[in-house]
């Protein structure tokens, strides 16, 4: 079985496969702006640190028995919305930030997730044939 840290390390690594492909069309259709680029950075930093938060909380979880670990990860889920909620509404108070692009930021990790499972594409994770 991977470790937590290993899988955290693979999906930025498509992370950044995906962004940069973002920032490539959104160069193309004119839509690129100091902004956008801004708020997907943002975003994606953020969704990091939040994939981190999420497996330490999940190590910690197996660690302990039922009834605690159920009240734990729930309190940490909590504590990680409350934590985006902030990122968004700096997102929407900052004329410096684009909110598009810091909730495209936020979705890269799931977006990433979703083009491994469907395309299988370890060669890209792994760096060599899979």
């Amino acid at each position: 079985m991977k470790s937590t840290m290993e899988m955290i390390l693979n999906i930025i690594k498509v992370m950044v496969i995906v962004f940069v492909f973002i920032v490539i069309v959104a160069f193309l259709t004119h839509t690129f702006s100091k902004e956008l680029l801004c708020g997907l950075a943002f975003g994606s930093i953020f969704s990091i640190l939040n994939l981190r938060l999420l497996s330490l909380t999940l190590e910690k979880a197996v660690t302990m028995n039922p009834g605690n670990a159920q009240g734990y990860v729930l309190s940490r889920y909590i504590v990680r919305l409350i934590i985006t909620a902030f990122v968004l509404i700096i997102s929407l108070k900052g004329t410096y930030i684009n909110i598009i692009g810091t909730i495209i930021g936020l979705l890269l990790p799931k977006i990433s997730i979703l083009i491994v499972n469907l395309f299988g594409i370890e060669k890209i994770i792994r760096g060599k044939e899979a």
